[in-house]
């Protein structure tokens, strides 16, 4: 008959370290795959948004202006910047882009995406903040901050 009260204190300090090895791992790694989902919900959100603004930009031949990290195409006649994760990207006539602007997971930690747009309206970019070091895409040189001490290190646009 089994019973753990047979068990040497040696054997069991050595399941019990086992087990403690294990949940350790587990719980590492569950947080990387969190850390990679939230980065893959980035990646596509802002893929989608781009997506969006070159629909934009093959009627009007320019994206629109950035103020503040925004996008400037919202409001009656189109001045205002545009929420992430509140409005939707429409143009004068009403044709809609995009029905919601995305906003980043980790909003309530100040995480925020960033649109720029070049002077002459023929560029834009949106810069995101991955949270995995190791992502091949990340990268290091970028100066756009995408929150108080967090520096973006991924965007897609073409500027």
């Amino acid at each position: 008959m089994f019973s753990l009260f047979n068990w040497k204190k040696q054997e069991l300090i050595f399941v019990l370290s086992v087990l403690v090895v294990i949940l350790g791992i587990s719980q590492l790694q569950l947080r990387v795959g969190q850390m990679k989902a939230r980065d893959a919900q980035r990646k596509a959100d802002v893929e989608l948004v781009g997506r969006a603004l070159w629909n934009y930009y093959e009627v009007y031949e320019q994206f629109p202006a950035a103020r503040d990290g925004q996008i400037v195409m919202c409001g009656d006649i189109l001045d205002l910047a545009c929420g992430w994760g509140k409005d939707s990207l429409k143009d004068e006539e009403g044709i809609v882009y995009l029905r919601m602007l995305p906003q980043d997971p980790l909003i309530s930690k100040g995480w925020q995406y960033v649109y720029e747009a070049s002077p002459d309206g023929k560029g834009f970019r949106i810069s995101v903040a991955l949270e995995y070091r190791q992502d091949p895409a990340y990268k290091t040189n970028l100066t756009t901050s995408c929150s108080v001490g967090l520096q973006c290190n991924w965007y897609v646009g073409n500027y």
